[in-house]
């Protein structure tokens, strides 16, 4: 039996409450998991951590890194103070991804980014994120956070020519799902813009060295994924990344 890469996924606090008394968990959407397995791999959920040996650790157990959406990032990670608009930020895992996602663009350990994931990687390369695209972008903005009956793509982007993908998508121009009101401002050292939404938001991001899978999409293929469309086929390339490093 060929051996499925390891792929690994961080999780998320979840609030809960038993008989009024709080015992908090942390989890991942079950979306991502499927996401992954249907792909060939093998999800594991990576808990935030405050410990360096800890997230050292279960880094370097890894074949692939995924971060998936959540809440907003900490702006004080980019040099800003909070917006108004600013929504709830869990600082433990914003330390744990941007530890997590550093290692892996500067090693090589092939990483997508989803929605926050994508944001999360911008600012661990030195980038910043617009708090709130409706207040702050500086003009009109398409809806960013849909209000679909059923899930469904939203709106289109156009993605750049000889991009990682536009491999992946086999097409310059597709309509995706959405749900944000952050997305990347300053870019990163070491990424390129390779999709943006009609209004001009920025959609993907990659890194600029062909040779390691670095991929930040904002739109959420884990929820479209069963299609086996090109939302599929962003975890699975993301998969056979990590299956030949």
């Amino acid at each position: 039996m060929e051996r499925r890469p390891l792929i690994g996924i961080t999780a998320r606090k979840i609030a809960f409450f038993h008989q009024d008394r709080p015992y908090h968990r942390y989890g991942v959407p079950i979306a991502y998991l499927e996401a992954v397995e249907h792909a060939g791999g093998t999800p594991l959920m990576i808990p935030p951590s405050q410990h360096y040996d800890v997230n050292l650790q279960t880094y370097r157990m890894l074949d692939g890194l995924l971060l998936p959406g959540g809440h907003d990032v900490d702006p004080d990670r980019y040099g800003e103070e909070p917006n108004q608009k600013l929504e709830a930020i869990d600082q433990v895992r914003d330390a744990t991804e941007i530890l997590l996602a550093k290692m892996a663009m500067e090693e090589g350990l092939p990483v997508l980014g989803v929605c926050r994931g994508a944001q999360v990687l911008n600012v661990a390369a030195g980038g910043s994120l617009y708090q709130d695209l409706a207040s702050m972008f500086g003009k009109a903005v398409l809806r960013h956070f849909q209000q679909h009956l059923e899930e469904g793509p939203s709106h289109h982007i156009d993605i750049q020519p000889e991009s990682r993908l536009h491999t992946i998508c086999g097409s310059p121009r597709v309509r995706v799902n959405t749900y944000h009101h952050q997305a990347v401002k300053d870019l990163g050292a070491g990424l390129k813009i390779t999709a943006r939404s009609t209004d001009g938001v920025v959609e993907a991001i990659e890194g600029t060295d062909s040779n390691r899978f670095i991929l930040g999409v904002q739109w959420h293929p884990e929820l479209l994924a069963p299609l086996g469309d090109l939302n599929h086929r962003v975890f699975a390339a993301h998969i056979e990344a990590a299956k030949n490093r």
